[in-house]
């Protein structure tokens, strides 16, 4: 089975469109993931912030309203928990849907290279051929190389984006987890007033 130019080209333009999907799902995911991460850490601190007051109360019974709070900050635990597991399963997925469409292109073009490299051993055991046959042969063996060329330079620019956007997505978390502790700490500065 012998694998056309055009049919590799295909597939990368294929490849490059899941692999933009696929970022695109990951980094959301990822988003959603450090999100529910975020959360839990800081119901973690309130429910700790709270068992603190509770021993502050010198065996008093807890308010009501403390108490309601607790069991409601418990059930978005739990669902948080449980959306987190969904997350890493769905990441999972990705990566494995990830690791085969790769598997296939590095397989197509290792393809392409060895009928390359087949087709010019021929050229070098033909030596009855006129010199116009020769001179077709080399520019398509000319052009096949520059689609090869061009496949590489596309995998490698989206690569580059890739890099780009995962830095862009750490700083914008940096920024968010900054925003978060801020938001914690005047949640504790108003738990300590009240």
């Amino acid at each position: 089975m012998s694998v056309t130019v055009q049919q590799i080209l295909s597939d990368a333009k294929r490849l490059a469109s899941k692999l933009k999907e696929h970022d695109t799902a990951a980094d959301s995911l990822l988003s959603q993931a450090q999100f529910v991460y975020k959360k839990i850490d800081a119901m973690k601190q309130y429910t700790d912030d709270l068992s603190e007051l509770n021993d502050m109360e010198e065996g008093g019974l807890p308010h009501e309203e403390l108490v309601n709070s607790i069991r409601t900050e418990s059930r978005q635990l739990q669902e948080i928990v449980r959306e987190n597991r969904i997350l890493k399963a769905m990441v999972a997925e990705h990566q494995t849907a990830l690791e085969m469409i790769m598997s296939k292109y590095r397989s197509q073009v290792s393809q392409l290279v060895a009928q390359s490299s087949a087709n010019q051993h021929i050229n070098n055991n033909i030596a009855a051929k006129t010199i116009e046959e020769k001179n077709a042969l080399i520019v398509q063996q000319e052009e096949r190389i520059k689609e090869m060329m061009a496949v590489m330079s596309l995998a490698s620019r989206l690569e580059a984006e890739e890099a780009s956007k995962k830095e862009e997505i750490i700083g914008r978390l940096q920024v968010e987890n900054q925003e978060t502790i801020v938001n914690i700490n005047f949640g504790l500065q108003f738990i300590s007033v009240v």
